[in-house]
């Protein structure tokens, strides 16, 4: 008499879950990075409210709505970009990074066209840089 089961006995298979498909090599930090530079934009762009001698109130409120916005837009960005076309793809970040750095600008006394133009041209550099990198690593 064998001691050994034979593998097709009931009961005995081991049956593995299928892997879930991973979006990006950071799937459980999905969050964690876009609430990560809304903190650092919220902050930043408190301090330069503080430095232009606003109020308390106006500096928590610049500071909350700027963080949470750029916060939002980045995991939005970040769960949609898998479906955009590489031109969409730079295009959503130019505006994205453009409109952000523009409005900091602003935050720091400048004009709003001199904070519009910084913005434009930080934008056109950053769809420069995705679109390259997109297409240089296309699969």
């Amino acid at each position: 008499m064998s001691t050994s089961a034979h593998p097709a006995l009931p009961g005995r298979a081991r049956h593995r879950r299928p892997k879930e498909h991973r979006v990006g090599a950071l799937r459980g930090m999905s969050a964690g990075i876009p609430l990560t530079l809304g903190i650092a934009y919220g902050l930043y762009a408190a301090w330069l409210s503080s430095n232009n001698g606003e109020s308390n109130t106006f500096i928590t409120i610049v500071a909350l709505v700027g963080g949470a916005a750029v916060a939002a837009l980045c995991f939005l960005l970040g769960k949609a970009q898998r479906r955009l076309k590489r031109e969409q793809r730079a295009a959503a970040y130019a505006v994205l990074f453009g409109g952000a750095m523009g409005y900091l600008q602003s935050l720091s006394g400048e004009t709003w066209l001199k904070a519009g133009f910084l913005g434009l041209f930080m934008g056109l550099g950053m769809a420069i840089v995705v679109f390259y990198l997109r297409y240089t690593h296309e699969s």
